[in-house]
């Protein structure tokens, strides 16, 4: 029965074929069975090992036959230029990849991508966010105080601001915080343009010279703080 074979399978259901045998008599079984696998006579056995020995004869022939149309069937495959098997290393680097949740596609620069999971930038959400929102007394205040612009008066910059729309020169404020630092810088050192009145007539008492605080937004780069 070899057929280059160098193993068989015993199974467990062979123990209620031997279970009446004496001990002796199981030998004399297990040799015989290891005689047919191996190609070689199988020794003369008594009655009860003899009708065992048929039983299990008969489940290693079916099990042989299995084996040699498989043998043969890699063999035709072969022939036919079947794909190569991948070594172990590569099928178990396979295996760790999939475990932790990576795919070939992730690392396939050929790959195109599913329109459907990539995230879309929408024109609407950048413009949203640079859209200006005029500050409340609280966030002007709280801005000095972090910068320390202990005589900043809050009042006057809310009260200019909102009376011109928030405007600097001919353009929509894009940073009221950049405005602050201004107005600080200008208000600790003030150059009165002049007492009579400028284009902000109720602003005239003040000694701030609004229009340049104006130029000075517009030339100066706004930084956020």
């Amino acid at each position: 029965m070899a057929d280059g074979k160098s193993s068989f399978v015993l199974y467990t259901e062979y123990l209620r074929h031997i279970q009446k045998m004496s001990m002796d008599q199981r030998g004399e079984l297990f040799t015989a069975i290891l005689c047919y696998a191996a190609g070689e006579s199988v020794p003369e056995l008594d009655a009860a090992a003899d009708m065992a020995f048929s039983f299990i004869r008969e489940r290693m022939d079916r099990d042989n036959a299995a084996y040699m149309e498989k043998v043969e069937k890699r063999r035709e495959a072969g022939k036919l230029g079947g794909r190569p098997k991948a070594n172990a290393y590569d099928e178990n680097q396979t295996k760790a990849k999939k475990a932790n949740g990576f795919s070939e596609k992730q690392n396939n620069p050929d790959t195109v991508p599913d329109t459907d999971t990539v995230p879309v930038i929408k024109k609407e959400s950048k413009e949203k966010s640079m859209r200006f929102s005029p500050p409340t007394r609280q966030n002007v205040a709280e801005y000095c105080a972090e910068k320390g612009y202990s005589g900043f008066d809050v009042e006057r910059f809310l009260d200019y601001y909102t009376s011109n729309g928030w405007m600097v020169g001919k353009n929509k404020m894009r940073d009221w915080k950049a405005a602050v630092r201004n107005w600080a810088r200008a208000g600790t050192a003030p150059k009165p343009k002049n007492t009579s009145g400028n284009k902000f007539n109720n602003f005239s008492q003040r000694d701030y010279d609004y229009d340049a605080l104006e130029a000075e937004l517009l030339n100066s780069t706004p930084q956020g703080g």
